[in-house]
């Protein structure tokens, strides 16, 4: 048994700037969509960092829990649904599959929830100088005996000290200090540590250029700096078609930008046939990457349009996208 991802789901709704609601109506739609229920569901890690009313306490995760009702009630006999925050700026979705893969190598939760996404902490949807579009997404992990499982995290970090990315100036925001957040987005060009991780991942895996030509393999790349794609595929000297990002319309997003771009891929149908889908998430400060290797896909199964996607897992039939 491997981790395999169950489904995937975002959600910007327009009628709410709550990180909090945005990220739980992801989470539904995303469990929902796999036909798991939330009493299957042992973990839930939430990395988003941009949070209504700069919250830091309790944790996001707990409140994200409450709302869709996740593992609530103390049964006896039965381990209460383990929630908490991973944040790791725009890699932390990363970092929290791979620590959720920890947890399903052993059995001891049968599924794991990720959540991730940001909004302004005045939770408008749109604010000068913030620099993120505001949204939830999530991704459901299980266990598959048809997956190839996860392949090592790497990681890059800027080793020179830097200046904070994010802060709230007391002394300028007075009473209003839980509405305003100052943010430096893209301090510096994320490129070239993204393609040493890259590079790192690839050469682990043993791929070459051919395999992504191929579409054996795809790099799904979720940063928004300009030229970014085209810039990292020469440097890495595969096809630009297999480095995969997502559509404009989606704006901006942080922490929730890998499940943009792997949903992107579903509906591109790239997933399908691909052997090895390589996650990278980048920012001006650090940088990670991370191999999943997805199920074969069933004879005549493709990859559903729309915010979520299921693939078969054992004793489960996969459903659809209305």
């Amino acid at each position: 048994m491997a981790t395999t991802i169950i489904s995937a789901a975002t959600n910007s709704d327009l009628d709410t700037g709550s990180y909090f609601e945005l990220a739980a109506r992801a989470a539904l739609t995303c469990v929902q969509r796999a036909d798991v229920g939330l009493d299957e569901i042992g973990m839930l890690i939430n990395t988003g960092v941009f949070r209504d009313s700069n919250l830091c306490e309790p944790a996001v995760a707990a409140l994200i829990q409450k709302r869709i009702g996740l593992g609530l009630a103390y049964e006896a006999g039965r381990a209460p649904t383990f929630s908490f925050d991973l944040m790791q700026g725009a890699t932390g979705l990363l970092h929290a599959i791979v620590t959720a893969d920890a947890f399903l190598a052993t059995g001891a939760v049968e599924y794991a929830l990720l959540v991730a996404g940001d909004v302004h902490p005045s939770t408008e949807r749109h604010v000068t100088d913030f620099p993120y579009s505001s949204g939830g997404a999530a991704l459901l992990l299980g266990s598959s005996p048809a997956a190839g499982g996860l392949g090592r995290l790497h990681t890059s970090e800027t080793p020179s000290p830097i200046d904070p990315t994010a802060w709230v100036d007391l002394g300028e925001a007075g009473s209003e200090g839980r509405r305003v957040i100052c943010v430096r987005a893209d301090a510096q060009d994320p490129v070239d540590s993204a393609v040493a991780v890259v590079r790192s991942c690839v050469d682990e895996e043993g791929l070459d250029g051919g395999d992504f030509a191929e579409g054996q393999a795809l790099l799904l790349v979720p940063a928004n700096v300009p030229g970014f794609r085209t810039r990292l595929a020469n440097a890495l000297t595969i096809p630009s078609r297999s480095v995969i990002g997502f559509a404009p319309s989606v704006g901006v997003p942080y922490t929730a930008a890998p499940v943009h771009a792997y949903l992107n891929a579903l509906d591109m149908g790239l997933v399908d046939t691909a052997r090895t889908v390589i996650f990278l998430a980048a920012d001006g400060t650090s940088a990670a990457c991370l191999a999943y290797h997805p199920p074969s896909a069933s004879p005549g199964k493709r990859a559903l349009s729309g915010r979520t996607h299921d693939v078969d897992t054992p004793g489960r039939a996969a459903t659809g996208v209305c």
